[in-house]
Protein backbone atom coordinates (compact mmCIF):
# COMPACT_ATOMS: atom_id res chain seq x y z
CA UNK A 1 0.00 0.00 0.00
CA UNK A 2 1.77 3.31 -0.99
CA UNK A 3 1.11 6.60 1.00
CA UNK A 4 -0.29 8.30 -2.07
CA UNK A 5 -3.25 5.52 -1.99
CA UNK A 6 -3.64 5.18 1.34
CA UNK A 7 -4.25 8.44 2.48
CA UNK A 8 -6.06 11.03 1.11
CA UNK A 9 -3.37 14.32 1.38
CA UNK A 10 -4.28 16.87 3.62
CA UNK A 11 -8.11 16.20 2.46
CA UNK A 12 -8.90 19.71 4.01
CA UNK A 13 -6.74 22.08 1.94
CA UNK A 14 -9.14 22.27 -0.76
CA UNK A 15 -11.39 24.16 1.64
CA UNK A 16 -9.29 26.47 2.50
CA UNK A 17 -8.92 29.18 -0.57
CA UNK A 18 -12.87 29.17 0.51
CA UNK A 19 -12.65 29.68 4.21
CA UNK A 20 -10.26 32.72 2.50
CA UNK A 21 -12.69 34.31 0.50
CA UNK A 22 -14.84 34.14 3.39
CA UNK A 23 -12.89 35.41 6.21
CA UNK A 24 -13.73 32.61 8.21
CA UNK A 25 -11.43 30.46 10.67
CA UNK A 26 -10.80 26.48 9.94
CA UNK A 27 -10.88 24.68 13.45
CA UNK A 28 -8.50 21.97 12.74
CA UNK A 29 -10.40 19.05 14.50
CA UNK A 30 -7.65 16.35 16.38
CA UNK A 31 -4.83 18.13 14.79
CA UNK A 32 -2.36 15.83 16.78
CA UNK A 33 -3.91 12.58 14.77
CA UNK A 34 -5.87 11.20 17.81
CA UNK A 35 -2.72 10.99 19.80
CA UNK A 36 -0.75 9.46 17.17
CA UNK A 37 1.63 12.43 17.21
CA UNK A 38 1.63 12.98 20.91
CA UNK A 39 5.01 11.35 21.02
CA UNK A 40 3.35 8.23 23.19
CA UNK A 41 1.55 5.89 20.84
CA UNK A 42 1.22 2.11 21.37
CA UNK A 43 -0.48 -0.28 19.25
CA UNK A 44 -3.86 -1.95 19.40
CA UNK A 45 -2.99 -4.51 21.85
CA UNK A 46 -2.30 -1.92 24.39
CA UNK A 47 -6.16 -0.90 24.34
CA UNK A 48 -8.87 -2.06 25.42
CA UNK A 49 -11.75 -3.63 23.15
CA UNK A 50 -13.71 -0.83 22.85
CA UNK A 51 -11.24 1.88 22.86
CA UNK A 52 -11.33 4.33 19.83
CA UNK A 53 -8.11 3.37 18.47
CA UNK A 54 -9.26 -0.05 17.82
CA UNK A 55 -11.60 1.48 14.64
CA UNK A 56 -9.31 4.03 13.15
CA UNK A 57 -6.76 2.51 10.43
CA UNK A 58 -3.43 4.41 11.48
CA UNK A 59 -3.47 1.41 14.13
CA UNK A 60 -4.14 -1.14 12.25
CA UNK A 61 -1.74 -3.92 12.20
CA UNK A 62 -1.10 -3.61 8.48
CA UNK A 63 -0.20 0.11 8.94
CA UNK A 64 0.66 0.86 12.30
CA UNK A 65 4.60 0.61 11.68
CA UNK A 66 4.64 2.44 8.72
CA UNK A 67 3.01 5.34 10.52
CA UNK A 68 5.52 4.89 13.68
CA UNK A 69 8.12 4.97 11.17
CA UNK A 70 6.94 8.52 10.06
CA UNK A 71 5.93 9.92 14.15
CA UNK A 72 9.98 8.61 14.25
CA UNK A 73 10.92 10.72 11.39
CA UNK A 74 9.21 13.41 12.42
CA UNK A 75 10.50 13.53 15.90
CA UNK A 76 13.82 13.57 15.14
CA UNK A 77 13.31 16.71 12.50
CA UNK A 78 11.57 18.00 15.69
CA UNK A 79 14.57 17.48 18.07
CA UNK A 80 16.68 19.71 15.28
CA UNK A 81 14.55 22.44 16.32
CA UNK A 82 13.78 22.12 19.55
CA UNK A 83 11.03 20.53 20.03
CA UNK A 84 8.21 18.10 20.68
CA UNK A 85 6.65 16.38 17.68
CA UNK A 86 3.36 18.25 18.73
CA UNK A 87 4.53 21.38 18.83
CA UNK A 88 6.26 20.54 15.09
CA UNK A 89 2.82 19.25 14.35
CA UNK A 90 0.54 22.11 15.79
CA UNK A 91 3.57 24.65 14.39
CA UNK A 92 3.00 23.17 10.82
CA UNK A 93 -0.67 23.26 10.75
CA UNK A 94 0.03 27.14 12.26
CA UNK A 95 2.38 27.95 9.40
CA UNK A 96 -0.06 26.62 6.70
CA UNK A 97 -2.71 29.33 7.12
CA UNK A 98 -3.62 32.27 9.47
CA UNK A 99 -7.07 31.07 9.22
CA UNK A 100 -5.98 27.56 10.91
CA UNK A 101 -6.88 27.44 14.34
CA UNK A 102 -5.96 23.91 15.67
CA UNK A 103 -7.64 22.51 18.82
CA UNK A 104 -5.31 19.71 20.94
CA UNK A 105 -7.06 18.10 23.68
CA UNK A 106 -5.29 17.57 26.41
CA UNK A 107 -5.24 16.00 29.83
CA UNK A 108 -3.09 17.76 31.69
CA UNK A 109 -1.88 21.30 32.33
CA UNK A 110 1.47 20.58 31.25
CA UNK A 111 0.70 19.33 28.02
CA UNK A 112 -1.21 23.12 27.60
CA UNK A 113 1.88 24.78 27.82
CA UNK A 114 3.63 22.32 25.99
CA UNK A 115 1.01 22.90 22.85
CA UNK A 116 0.62 26.62 23.91
CA UNK A 117 4.68 26.73 23.07
CA UNK A 118 4.22 25.76 19.27
CA UNK A 119 2.94 29.09 18.40
CA UNK A 120 7.07 30.01 18.83
CA UNK A 121 7.94 27.36 16.93
CA UNK A 122 8.40 29.23 13.16
CA UNK A 123 8.96 27.11 10.56
CA UNK A 124 10.31 27.90 7.08
CA UNK A 125 9.67 26.93 3.91
CA UNK A 126 11.92 24.15 3.77
CA UNK A 127 10.96 23.12 7.29
CA UNK A 128 7.52 22.79 5.78
CA UNK A 129 9.02 20.95 2.87
CA UNK A 130 10.59 18.89 4.97
CA UNK A 131 7.63 17.85 6.83
CA UNK A 132 5.74 17.48 3.76
CA UNK A 133 8.65 14.87 2.10
CA UNK A 134 8.33 12.74 5.44
CA UNK A 135 4.62 12.85 5.53
CA UNK A 136 3.52 13.44 2.05
CA UNK A 137 0.34 12.01 2.77
CA UNK A 138 -0.45 12.83 6.50
CA UNK A 139 -0.01 8.91 7.45
CA UNK A 140 -0.60 5.25 6.17
CA UNK A 141 -4.72 4.74 6.40
CA UNK A 142 -8.03 6.47 6.15
CA UNK A 143 -8.14 8.97 9.53
CA UNK A 144 -12.12 8.32 10.12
Amino acid sequence: MSRASSAKAHDAEPLLPVVEELGIGFVAYSPLARGFLSGAVKSREHYGAADFRQLIPWWAPENFDQNVAIVSELTKFAETRDATLAQLALAWLLAKKDSIVPIPGSRNPGRVAQNIAAVDLALTADDLAHIDAIAPTGGIGNRR
